[in-house]
């Protein structure tokens, strides 16, 4: 049923004073609501205050939900109910379910056109940078449901006054370089590092709106929290090629190298202890996704494999966690197999990861055990490579370490901990029993039985 016309929906100041409140125009048929009552439910979102945001969420919920719902959303009348009113108003919750509503409209780019031509888009993007972190993350949602379409994310950066409206805190931060990196342009930041892991579409469309060159320049500033930001948003793009290769070619890759090499110069320095996680996570999405070259480069020409499994020992620093991260993201590929297979065999029943491996620290040996499993399946992977089949014997020793005696077989002990309460330890050691399964000798000589 088609909305009535915009002008028909206009309420005089004396009817706007007798609208029927929420909790009577809740009672009423959705037909109603839809049709002969439109005006006065669009009138209620001005007269709202913050108690009446409950009944007003679910009046929305009724009079706009299914298909037809859907296509009353895109009448004017109710655009404009939006732009001029919902999304404006004083009560953060009352413009958060507005949020949620233009969402629904944020897959297909004929809608996010109609949003931009009716001026809801460049409120959207105005409220990414709003006072509430609540309404903030709904605008930053809608712009992610936008990007899951490259054609809905270009007709957003099409819209000028909405690409403007988005790029706003970038373009201040970008105009005073003194001034440090502010707090709104770093959540533009990481709202443009989320759209960009989506995919290789996305990302490009990122790199040529700017937003990624406050990365750049958070990542060389001089306030350490800055950079933590930006070390996020790096470890997002590394996710997909044209993220790495804009990483490459940035020498963010390189700079991250140095830093885990360096890290360890700067002792225990407070903004060292803080950085070196972030460091080694966002190197680790870069080995997971670079596959053989990203190995090479961090492992053996980059140096990284020392200091690395130097985190792995008792007194190796806070990011142990976040260097066995780096250990499995290594270990996906071919050359990374190889590689971390090799410096476990040089440190023998000595080797960190295999300590690690029957620690008593939960913690520890959940992601040992993520690193080892990675490794079976990478070793089952290119089984057929020779230079693989070469460390197997290292994988074989490295799996022997999770036994906690000589009688005791590593499918058996790993068999136990399946058996235990603690749900992430229980679900690491299912995994790698699975990884071992793709091993031939995984079952055929006892570590599984």
């Amino acid at each position: 049923q088609l909305s009535p016309p915009l002008s028909a929906l206009s309420l005089s100041r004396q009817e706007k004073s007798h609208v029927m409140p929420p909790s009577d125009l809740l009672r009423l048929p959705v037909d109603e609501l839809r049709s002969s009552r439109l005006a006065e439910l669009l009138a209620s979102i001005d007269a709202a205050d913050a108690a009446d945001a409950p009944l007003l969420t679910l009046l929305f919920d009724k009079a706009f939900g299914g298909a037809a719902g859907l296509q009353l959303l895109r009448s004017a009348a109710v655009q404009e109910a939006l732009r001029a009113t919902a999304l404006v108003h004083a009560d953060d919750a009352i413009r958060s379910f507005a949020l949620v509503h233009c969402k629904r409209l944020a897959a297909a780019a004929a809608d996010v056109s109609l949003l931009g031509a009716s001026g809801v888009l460049q409120q959207i993007a105005v409220l990414v940078s709003d006072a509430s972190l609540g309404v903030s993350q709904r605008a930053v949602g809608f712009f992610v449901a936008c990007a899951a379409s490259a054609g809905a994310l270009r007709a957003v950066l099409d819209h000028a006054p909405s690409r403007t409206a988005l790029l706003a805190p970038c373009a201040a931060a970008a105009a005073d370089p003194a001034g440090g990196v502010p707090a709104l342009a770093l959540r533009t930041l990481a709202l443009f590092g989320e759209i960009a892991a989506i995919g290789d579409a996305q990302c490009a469309m990122c790199e040529e709106s700017g937003a990624l060159d406050l990365a750049l320049a958070a990542w060389r500033g001089s306030d350490e929290l800055v950079r933590l930001n930006a070390l996020e948003v790096f470890a997002l793009l590394a996710r997909v090629p044209r993220g790495l290769h804009w990483l490459e070619a940035h020498g963010v890759v390189d700079g991250l190298l140095a830093q885990a090499r360096g890290a360890e110069a700067d002792g225990d320095a407070p903004m060292a202890e803080v950085q070196r996680p972030s460091v080694y996570h966002c190197l680790a999405e870069l080995l997971e996704a670079g596959g053989d070259a990203a190995a090479d480069k961090a492992l053996s020409t980059g140096g990284l494999l020392g200091p690395l499994w130097r985190q792995l020992e008792p007194a190796g620093g806070g990011a142990r966690d976040a260097a066995l991260a780096a250990v499995r993201g290594a270990a996906c590929s071919r050359r990374g197999c190889i590689l971390v297979l090799r410096q476990t065999a040089s440190g023998g029943a000595a080797d960190p990861l295999a300590k690690l491996l029957r620690s008593s620290d939960a913690r520890a040996k959940v992601g040992a055990f993520a690193a080892a499993a990675q490794l079976c399946s990478s070793c089952a992977r290119f089984a057929a490579d020779g230079e693989v089949a070469s460390v197997q014997p290292a994988l074989r020793a490295l799996i022997a370490a999770v036994s906690p005696s000589a009688g005791t077989a590593p499918g058996d002990a790993l068999a136990a901990l399946v058996a235990l309460p603690a749900e992430e330890l229980r679900v690491a050691a299912l995994r790698l029993l699975l990884g071992l399964a793709q091993l031939e000798w995984g079952a055929g000589d006892g570590a599984i039985r």
